[in-house]
């Protein structure tokens, strides 16, 4: 079993508490994620209907999305952790970015068709709305409980490195902000402003698409293999750094959810097999310091060997 303690980042206790592993854990989040977002939908969808609140209409509809969205995560959190086999070598790891990415894509659907609906309603008018005190209190609770849901998500999300779970969480925190702007703009109608509610509907729209934008950039780089240019310079000037290492012929390096996979080729000047793994044991090192937790595969190439092959040819 897992060592949360240990390995997966949890709070000292909490691992052995709950008894439980990562995979475990992630799956137990996005169920109780699930659950919520269903409770949550259904109250804000209900008072937008009643209220006839645009923004809070719009917001139950992203909420729709999110009881799809979290079911996905549910499923991939379930299947990410299961490891390699002769079908998947390198893992089912990005599956979870593929979540992420299907979630960021959906966000910015219903984001363009809100702005659609929000600016129709602002050139042809808003009617009157029919607001009730417990409308206003039913929406900030909503906001309180999607926000509390956003810390519980991010923490999970940070404990096991789950990139469908950090989605969800960033998804949430949009939730939240954007029931505030639903319970201002139905403040605003209540004393009179019911564009304030078309407004709100636009701030809505607006969080939808940055959260789109930011979550699907970072998962569609890490299904294309892409990383920050600086990272792997520093990599390389690391690696440079050591006396033996001559020169770096191959130098690939992936993120993954929980690690970053490093594929190294590299001519070295060494005298026995001895130094030769106290060198590969340093690279392991380096590297580790700047990635964090890492897997690496090494072929370390000594020159004597290289150059004895080439006087040969």
């Amino acid at each position: 079993m897992t060592d949360f303690s240990a390995n997966s980042g949890l709070p000292r206790g909490l691992g052995t508490w709950l008894g439980m592993g990562n995979r475990a854990y992630k799956l137990m989040v996005a169920i109780g994620s699930l659950i919520t977002t269903i409770v949550l939908t259904l109250g804000k969808l209900i008072i937008g209907l009643l209220s006839g609140s645009l923004a809070l209409v719009a917001d139950a509809m992203q909420g729709l999305i999110d009881i799809v969205v979290t079911g996905v995560t549910v499923v991939v959190v379930s299947l990410s952790d299961r490891g390699s086999d002769p079908a998947w070598t390198c893992g089912r790891e990005k599956l979870e970015a593929f979540a992420a990415l299907a979630e960021a894509v959906l966000l910015g659907i219903i984001a363009v068709f809100i702005w659609h609906l929000a600016g129709l309603k602002l050139v042809h008018g808003t009617p009157p709305m029919q607001i009730e005190a417990w409308y206003l209190a039913a929406a900030a609770f909503a906001a309180a409980a999607d926000f509390i849901r956003h810390q519980i998500v991010k923490r999970a999300a940070r404990a096991t490195g789950s990139m469908a779970l950090e989605a969800n969480a960033a998804h949430f925190l949009t939730d939240s902000l954007g029931t505030v702007l639903v319970t201002l703009g139905l403040i605003g109608a209540w004393y009179g402003l019911p564009v304030a509610d078309t407004l709100a509907a636009f701030g809505v729209a607006g969080l939808l698409s940055y959260t789109s934008f930011t979550v699907g950039r970072r998962a569609l780089g890490m299904l294309l293999d892409r990383i920050d240019p600086t990272v792997s310079l520093a990599v390389l000037d690391s690696l440079n750094s050591i006396p033996e290492v001559r020169d770096v012929k191959t130098l690939r390096i992936r993120r993954l959810p929980e690690h970053h996979v490093v594929d190294l080729v590299a001519e070295v000047e060494v005298d026995s097999l001895r130094d030769l793994t106290r060198l590969d044991a340093e690279i392991d090192h380096k590297v580790s310091a700047l990635l964090g937790q890492v897997e690496i595969c090494a072929a370390l190439r000594p020159l004597s060997f290289v150059e004895g092959t080439a006087r040969q040819a």
